[in-house]
């Protein structure tokens, strides 16, 4: 009986060692599930996964699913951004990773897209630093009433093929369905805006050199972000031309960290990362994401410069003028105690 199946994932070749537990009739439905998937000819596997079926057949696919995917962004951590994400290609190879958090509709809408569109995959879209992106064409993980979740072919699902030409990251698209909608909305979204929500959506994205760079390089490579609103997937087909076609609206951005100074009574080292977007800075400390509005981004980059206490003071005051109540300087010092409260400054 076949020991083992090679599958396509992410751009490894992952093997599913079957375990002896498994009968044939088993071992063909693996199979079949993971067809889309399968890797062409011989070749020595990047990563191996074991599967056995324990006391539920059904449970332990489903679970394979899971420790497929763990198993390739483990392996890419740090060599890819990777999106929780549904993704088709066009025939000319551009994709479009529709992001969102689990139970957001992306299986759904990955069936409905993949009827019209090449099927790159319903859970995570990765693209390196030249927008390439490697189709993870897994099972569809169908949701039933008090079962374990259906893994579902492509085949099976009707889903298209991918087109013959190399995959490029095209566009992300922040997605949101609501059914009280009476027509579909895009539109485009800043970047200080979409970062809390894409950061939780990406998986080892603080192994990055420097994470928020990389997502804003991205952005600007796709024309932008955007954030789709739809009632029902079966809306969303007809808007991919609009959304390959219509840029959106880049923002602008620069890097903070390169420039950040040695001296001073404070310092901004506990931070990974940091960008200045749209008058906010955006600072990431570990898996931390933080917006900093208000007087913080003044605050922040004066002390990031190394400048002293009362010249903090004094640039929180040009840019925004004496306070109505209260003194200036204790209210600066309250900020930078917040600040570092929040891990992203410290005392030298």
């Amino acid at each position: 009986m076949t020991a083992h199946l090679d599958v396509d994932v992410l751009g490894l070749r992952v093997r599913i060692q079957l375990g002896d537990d498994l009968d044939q009739t088993q071992r063909d439905a693996v199979r079949t599930a993971w067809s889309g998937a399968l890797s062409e000819g011989e070749g020595a596997a990047d990563l191996t996964v074991p599967f056995a079926v324990g006391t539920s057949f059904d449970a332990a696919m489903e679970h394979l699913t899971v420790d497929v995917t763990l198993a390739a962004l483990e392996a890419l951590r740090g060599r890819a951004l990777m999106f929780h994400a549904a993704g088709v290609a066009d025939d000319s190879g551009r994709v479009i990773a529709f992001v969102g958090p689990s139970g957001r509709g992306k299986t759904t809408l990955s069936r409905e897209l993949g009827r019209h569109f090449g099927y790159v995959s319903d859970e995570t879209i990765a693209a390196d630093a030249e927008l390439r992106v490697r189709a993870y064409r897994k099972p569809l993980s169908i949701v039933r009433d008090g079962a374990p979740k259906k893994q579902m072919s492509p085949r099976e699902a009707l889903l298209s093929e991918l087109p013959d030409a190399e995959l490029r990251l095209a566009g992300v698209v922040l997605i949101e369905r609501d059914a009280e909608l009476e027509r579909s909305e895009i539109a485009s979204i800043p970047l200080v805006e979409a970062l809390p929500e894409l950061v939780p959506q990406m998986s080892y994205l603080r192994d990055q050199d420097k994470p928020l760079q990389a997502i804003a390089t991205l952005s600007d490579a796709v024309g932008g972000l955007r954030r789709l609103r739809y009632p029902d997937s079966s809306v969303v087909p007809p808007l991919l031309p609009e959304l390959l076609q219509s840029p959106a609206l880049a923002s602008d951005w620069r890097p903070l960290l390169d420039s950040a100074a040695s001296s001073g009574p404070y310092s901004a080292d506990v931070v990974d990362d940091a960008i200045l977007t749209d008058g906010f800075v955006v600072v990431m400390a570990g898996a931390t994401l933080r917006v900093l509005d208000g007087i913080a981004p003044v605050i922040w980059l004066a002390c990031a410069r190394g400048d002293g206490f009362e010249d903090i003071v004094a640039a929180v005051v040009a840019e925004y003028g004496a306070p109505p109540e209260g003194d200036a300087a204790t209210l600066v010092e309250h900020a930078i105690d917040e600040l570092i409260s929040a891990g992203v400054l410290r005392r030298r």
